[in-house]
């Protein structure tokens, strides 16, 4: 999965209410600047338009769009 689907991922689990991530020790920078770029409340908007969504492309491009990119 390349980086950027990747980050919005992790969003998108924390925005469901994830509190607990499992990562390599080289992954936990990348994704701790991935998520210091957002507030929950951005995490929690990008969930729910995900959840929204009809399908995994649509979900995607929801996401990207709730998420600014």
């Amino acid at each position: 999965m390349p980086w950027e689907s990747g980050q919005r991922f992790v969003r998108v689990l924390v925005g469901l209410g994830v509190t607990s991530l499992s990562m390599t020790s080289r992954a936990l920078g990348r994704v701790a600047a991935a998520l210091a770029l957002v507030t929950e409340d951005d995490c929690r908007r990008a969930a729910r338009a995900a959840l929204g969504a009809a399908t995994a492309d649509e979900a995607r491009a929801v996401v990207a769009e709730a998420l600014g990119g």
